[in-house]
């Protein structure tokens, strides 16, 4: 997902979901079974400081698509295994001349529920990149990526846990 603006909530109510819905009026989406010509208009039109203000993307943006000139955070709602994927898809944003840059740096965040898989999906990235920064011949990758996951990965908040979890109990 890639956001131009701040103050983003989620609600449980679907009352509060109509009202976020149109105070975020501007969000878009671009998957694969959005035609190219659709995915183009809505690359171009993220890329000015009017609309959309929220691009929700699946792999389809991941590479080749420019969506740097105006979008200051990047949240990626899924995981690879590996960093250069996650690396890959910041990089749609994260570009010389990112005209929001200028003003505030880009945010990438790595929301993930604490004790799940994707918590060990993410310490398998981490380390895979600690490697490839010392194979790099990168010195002081300790200090660049901390063990302690507090500070390099925000725990998703329990209502959106509540939203996206299903029993699979038979």
């Amino acid at each position: 997902m890639y956001v131009k603006i701040d103050g983003l909530s989620a609600t449980n109510s679907s009352d509060e979901k109509d009202d976020v819905t149109k105070t975020l009026a501007n969000v878009q989406e671009a998957t694969g079974q959005t035609d190219r010509d659709q995915r183009t208009r809505l690359m171009r039109a993220f890329n000015t400081p009017f609309f959309p203000d929220i691009l929700v993307c699946s792999e389809v943006m991941g590479e080749g698509v420019d969506l740097h000139r105006y979008c200051r955070y990047v949240i990626h709602h899924d995981l690879a295994w590996n960093p250069s994927q996650i690396e890959q898809r910041t990089g749609r944003v994260d570009r010389l001349g990112c005209k929001a840059e200028n003003r505030h740096s880009i945010h990438v965040y790595l929301p993930y529920v604490a004790g799940a898989s994707d918590e060990r999906q993410f310490r398998v990235m981490r380390d895979r990149e600690q490697w490839f920064r010392i194979v790099m011949g990168q010195d002081e990758v300790t200090k660049l990526i901390p063990n302690d996951d507090a500070g390099c990965r925000p725990n998703l908040p329990q209502q959106f846990v509540d939203q996206l979890s299903f029993n699979l109990e038979i």
